[in-house]
């Protein structure tokens, strides 16, 4: 007798998720949005975007995320970052590409809240540790985020890919 039953590991695998996020800057303050409370890392504020979906680009994910939580529309850059992390039983592979905003005023639509925040103030916002290496790397300027409208597009240096993994303790 043969038994169709699930080996006890299937329900221990390890999900994966490609997350992009955006680096917006202007006048000096970097556009950040909070995460609503009751969900995974409530209350911990960071770039805006989110996940991937099948089918999409990295850029067109993060459009597509810009629009809905914020109602805005951006120039999606060159990639600056890039790390994966594990949370338990799920990793994630994070990407954060510069943007432009294009057009719309930023207005926290499907986000807890959002500001725009200087440099040097955002040690005292509480981040996912996904993002915690980035926000060290920015205020540390190894990370260009110039706020004008130069083009990234060209400039092969500007992107730093961190390669960081790490794992679930």
């Amino acid at each position: 007798m043969v038994m169709n039953m699930k080996s006890e590991f299937d329900s221990s695998e390890k999900k994966h998720f490609r997350v992009v996020a955006a680096l917006i800057v202007k006048d000096g303050k970097v556009l950040l949005t909070q995460r609503w409370p009751g969900k995974n890392l409530g209350l911990t504020w960071e770039f805006p975007g989110g996940k991937v979906e099948e089918g999409e680009t990295d850029k067109e994910a993060l459009i597509r995320e810009l629009q809905e939580e914020l109602g805005i529309k951006a120039e999606i850059g060159t990639c600056c970052f890039e790390t994966r992390h594990g949370y338990g039983l799920r990793e994630v592979h994070l990407l954060i590409f510069r943007c432009k905003l294009l057009s719309g005023e930023p207005k926290a639509i499907d986000v807890k809240a959002m500001e725009w925040v200087n440099l040097n103030e955002l040690t005292e916002r509480k981040f996912p540790p996904a993002d915690l290496l980035f926000v060290q790397e920015l205020i540390a300027g190894r990370i260009k985020h110039d706020d004008d409208d130069s083009d990234h597009d060209d400039d092969e240096e500007a992107f730093k890919p961190a390669q960081v993994i790490r794992k679930p303790k």
